[in-house]
C-alpha cells in the first residue's frame, strides 16, 4: 500500500512539472489543442456541404440547334454541374481548362442535328480534367448522365414518329431497370467519408510526434536526471507522469470528436456509440505507445522526430480509406497492420457502417492493444539515455 502510495506522489510530481512546462512553452499548446481544433473546423467548413455542388464545366456548341439548346438547357438544371462558359471552338474551351477556369467541357459538333435526323449516330465529344479528381469525376458523370438523356430523347422522338405506341416506347428503351442503393453513405458525402478517418489520422500524428518531441527536448536539454528524480528514479513512474497530462487532452478531443461527428452532425453510426469512444481511446493509447517506441529507438530528437513523422504519414495512406489494402500487393498488406490508425479504420467500418457486432471487432481491438507493447521493447534503452545521457546533441 506505502509502495502504491509513494508510486502515485512520484506520477503527481512528474504530471505538476510537465504542467508548468506546457504552460511556460506555447508549442505544446499548439501541438495539442490548436492544431486538432483548427483541422476539425477547416474540414467541417470545407466540406459542410458535403459534396461539391455547381462544378464549373463549359460548352462548345458548334451545331447551334434545338437539340443542343435543350441539351445546354438540360445541363443548366442539374445541380451538380454550372455551365460558367460557353466558348466558340475547342482550342478555347481547352485552354481555359488548362488554366483552371473549368474542369471540363461538352462539344456539340456541327450539323449534329442533321446527322441525328438522316441516322448517322453523330458522335458528342466530353473533355474532363483528371488532375483534380473530385471535381474531373462529377464533371464526367453529369456529362455522361446528360448524353445518356439525350440519346434516348432522339430514340424516343423517332419512335413516336414511326408510331410506336408510349407504351411500347420505355421497355424499348430502358428494358431493365437498375433499382440502386448506396448503402453506409447514402449521401454520397465526402465529409462522412473524409472527416471520419482524416480527423483520427491527425489526432494519431499528433500524439507520435508529440510524445516523441516531449521526452526528446528532455534528453536534448539533458533535463532527464531531473525528471527521473521527480519520479523517485523509476522510469514507469516519469513517463506516465509526463504523459498522462497529453493524454488527458487527447483523449477529451477524442471524445469529444466522437459526440461531434455522431451525434451533432449525424454521421452513419449503426451500432452504440461507446465502441467508438473505446476505439478513438485505444488509438490515443497506441499513438503515445509508438511515439514512445521511436524516442527509444532513435534518443536522439532529430531522428526520432524524422522517423515517427514518415511513420505517420505514411498510416494515412496504408490504413485503407484511400486505397484498399486488399488490392496491395502481399507484402504492402502486412505492412499495412503495423499501423494503429488502420486497426481503428477496420472498427470504424465494421462497427459504425455495417453493424457487424463485437464478435467481429475484438480482433482488431486486440490488435490495437499490441501496441501498448512496443515501449517495452527499448524500455531499456531508453532509461540508459536518460540517466547517462550517452548519445549526440547536435
Amino acid at each position: 500500500m506505502r509502495k502504491s502510495s509513494n508510486m502515485l506522489n512520484c506520477i503527481l510530481n512528474v504530471f505538476v512539472r510537465e504542467g508548468n512546462i506546457m504552460l511556460n512553452r506555447p508549442i505544446y499548446l499548439y501541438g495539442t489543442i490548436l492544431v486538432l481544433a483548427f483541422c476539425a473546423i477547416f474540414f467541417v467548413s470545407l466540406m459542410y456541404q458535403g459534396l461539391p455542388q455547381r462544378v464549373p464545366v463549359g460548352v462548345v456548341d458548334l451545331d447551334d440547334s434545338y437539340l443542343s439548346r435543350t441539351a445546354i438547357k438540360n445541363m443548366e438544371a442539374m445541380q451538380g454541374i454550372d455551365i460558367s462558359r460557353r466558348y466558340g471552338s475547342y482550342h478555347d474551351a481547352r485552354l481555359a481548362m488548362q488554366r483552371g477556369e473549368i474542369y471540363g467541357f461538352i462539344e456539340f459538333p456541327e450539323d449534329l442535328y442533321v446527322n441525328v435526323v438522316n441516322g448517322l449516330r453523330p458522335t458528342v465529344p466530353v473533355y474532363y480534367t483528371e488532375a483534380y479528381m473530385v471535381a474531373g469525376t462529377l464533371a464526367y458523370r453529369n456529362f455522361y448522365q446528360i448524353v445518356n438523356v439525350l440519346n434516348a430523347g432522339v430514340r424516343r422522338t423517332t419512335m413516336r414518329a414511326k408510331g410506336v405506341p408510349e407504351a411500347d416506347i420505355m421497355p424499348q428503351l430502358q428494358p431493365i431497370t437498375i433499382d440502386t442503393h448506396s448503402i453506409c453513405n447514402p449521401w454520397s458525402s465526402y465529409a462522412i467519408y473524409l472527416i471520419s478517418i482524416i480527423w483520427p489520422g491527425i489526432l494519431s500524428l499528433c500524439i507520435i510526434v508529440m510524445t516523441v518531441f516531449t521526452i526528446g527536448y528532455e534528453l536534448k536539454q539533458k533535463t532527464t536526471p531531473e525528471l527521473l528524480e521527480k519520479a523517485g528514479g523509476s522510469i514507469i513512474n516519469a513517463l506516465i507522469g509526463k504523459l498522462l497530462p497529453y493524454f488527458l487532452i487527447y483523449i477529451l478531443l477524442g471524445l469529444s470528436f466522437v459526440v461531434l461527428a455522431y451525434r451533432i452532425f449525424g454521421f452513419p453510426l449503426l451500432g452504440p456509440a461507446w465502441v467508438m469512444a473505446l476505439n478513438i481511446t485505444l488509438l490515443v493509447l497506441a499513438s503515445h505507445a509508438v511515439g514512445l517506441f521511436f524516442i527509444g529507438l532513435f534518443p536522439v530528437l532529430r531522428d526520432a522526430l524524422s522517423a515517427a513523422s514518415l511513420y505517420s504519414i505514411l498510416a494515412m495512406s496504408m490504413c485503407g480509406m484511400t486505397y484498399p489494402v486488399e488490392m496491395m500487393i502481399a507484402p504492402m498488406q502486412g505492412f499495412a497492420q503495423l499501423f494503429p490508425l488502420r486497426q481503428y479504420y477496420l472498427i470504424y467500418v465494421k462497427w459504425a457502417m455495417l453493424d457487424s457486432g463485437i464478435g467481429d471487432v475484438w480482433i482488431n481491438m486486440l490488435g490495437m492493444c499490441i501496441f501498448f507493447f512496443l515501449p517495452f521493447l527499448v524500455l531499456g534503452r531508453l532509461k540508459d539515455a536518460m540517466v547517462k545521457l550517452n548519445y549526440p546533441t547536435k
